[in-house]
């Protein structure tokens, strides 16, 4: 049976958790969680998501993410890929990693975001690796240090989740760290899915895990009804066979250049930002893969991820509706 395709809403949170197969250690050294961290602020960047919240556990890990306007698996498939490569690498072996595919929750930002925050980083706390929220105030492989103001992790927004709790650095801590204080007197939190499964109001895809969404009636139903909007744009385009010719064909008629010029490594003219603009165009609307648009262009994949954001910014200057 094919597998069902995920939600996806864009600019959504999500609560994210990969497991290692048969619940095996999929993180053995600190080096281990090293090179994965690494890996995850490489592809936050490529793909201009944000990471919340975030706990290394032996067997598996947790993220609460914000996406852009690609699809979660745009960061966690290079994820999960690459760090799988360094593993069988390092240990030797051959095989998959992780167990079937990640899990994913599309959240209600203003309802649930500080439960997933909180729940991810008492992870340490729960599994016994920490003792209490003292040990976990300085325990490196978990976002609340960071939070705490005990770490730094570049990949990191610690600054959207300490607004929430206070009007400045110092009472937003105190308000975060007894908001996991009192999680754990309450013994709380101990289950995510039955805690998703209770609170939320607009349901949830139970028979299919991987299209949980959690929140009000009104926004369930505008991510479900985005997500079917989005499939329908790129099935259409599958269709009309829409590739990177095609489009850079319809860029250079708006812009009033050949389409030969998008393919020369000019900085300061017209085939310049028809090049950015082609690359958020194919990456972000038609969901191309960054090593084909860099290809098409003949230069390299970080240089065409550095083009996405310029590209949106221009796209959108010059009043562009192209493939919307």
């Amino acid at each position: 049976m094919p597998r069902k395709p995920r939600l996806f809403v864009p600019r959504c949170m999500y609560h994210v958790m990969s497991r290692g197969i048969d619940g095996m250690d999929i993180f053995r050294s600190d080096q281990d969680r090293q090179q994965f961290l690494l890996l995850l602020w490489k592809y936050l960047d490529e793909t201009r998501m944000k990471c919340y919240a975030w706990s290394l556990m032996p067997n598996h890990y947790h993220l609460v993410i914000r996406n852009s306007e690609l699809p979660l698996v745009k960061l966690m498939k290079p994820l999960n890929s690459c760090y799988a490569g360094y593993y069988n690498s390092i240990y030797k072996r051959r095989g998959y990693l992780f167990q079937d595919r990640f899990k994913s929750i599309a959240t209600q930002e203003q309802r649930y975001i500080e439960e997933m925050v909180r729940y991810v980083h008492l992870n340490p706390v729960r599994a016994g690796i920490c003792k209490n929220i003292d040990e976990l105030d300085h325990y490196a492989w978990c976002g609340h240090s960071a939070i705490m103001g005990y770490a730094q992790y570049k990949f990191q927004d610690t600054k959207s989740v300490l607004d929430r709790f206070g009007k400045n650095l110092q009472q937003s801590r105190i308000g975060y760290r007894n908001y996991l204080v009192e999680a754990l007197k309450e013994n709380s939190d101990r289950d995510p899915d039955s805690f998703f499964r209770k609170n939320t109001q607009g349901g949830i895809c139970k028979e299919n895990p991987s299209r949980w969404v959690i929140g009000d009636t009104e926004f369930v139903k505008n991510a479900l009804k985005s997500d079917i909007a989005r499939r329908i744009r790129i099935r259409r385009y599958a269709v009309e066979k829409h590739d990177i010719e095609k489009v850079s064909v319809v860029i250079s008629k708006e812009l009033r250049i050949k389409p030969i010029e998008l393919i020369q490594p000019r900085k300061k003219d017209a085939s310049a930002k028809g090049r950015k603009i082609l690359a958020y165009v194919c990456h972000r609307k038609l969901e191309i893969p960054v090593i084909e648009i860099a290809g098409f262009l003949k230069v390299g994949g970080t240089a065409v991820s550095m083009m996405l954001k310029e590209g949106e910014r221009l796209y959108k200057k010059t009043g562009l509706t192209l493939f919307d």
